[in-house]
């Protein structure tokens, strides 16, 4: 999904979602999460929003980090608002998950219609088809970059 289009002397402009988020995420440090990113366009110059992990990061290092992606985005017109979010963690995250209770159900009705024996058969295939695909992804990923 492209964010921005443009018509300029120089030609058509286009930003895509997927392209600003992995650019903004090379931009950024490692070490840190990049959790979303928005664009807001405007006349002259655009606003961008990112949401970055926090870890309990002192105020120094925050300033650092959002003074580097301002100097990175002001040649391109842009301007940086960094949200800085803590990363929910524990059961909590996995109990809000709609994933989670799909498959938690999944599994219930296979056990209740196949027996533990199915079960573990269908767990045993998904798996193997899981990491199947997985590594092909990883693999055709890796070859495309180089």
């Amino acid at each position: 999904m492209y964010f921005l289009w443009r018509d300029t002397p120089d030609g058509l402009i286009k930003i895509s979602h997927e392209g600003l988020f992995d650019f903004a995420d090379y931009v950024l440090r490692s070490g840190f999460r990049l959790y979303s990113i928005t664009l807001a366009p405007r006349e002259h110059d655009a606003d961008l929003t990112v949401v970055i992990s926090d870890e309990d990061l002192p105020t120094d290092i925050k300033t650092q980090v959002e003074e580097h992606l301002e100097e990175v985005l002001t040649p391109t017109g842009m301007k940086a608002s960094v949200v800085w979010a803590s990363p929910e963690r524990g059961l909590w995250v996995l109990a809000r998950s709609p994933h989670a209770w799909a498959l938690m159900a999944s599994c219930v009705a296979v056990i209740v219609t196949a027996g533990f024996e199915g079960f573990f058969w269908t767990a045993f295939w998904g798996s193997a088809a899981w990491f199947a695909v997985r590594g092909a992804t990883m693999l055709a990923k890796k070859f495309r970059s180089a």
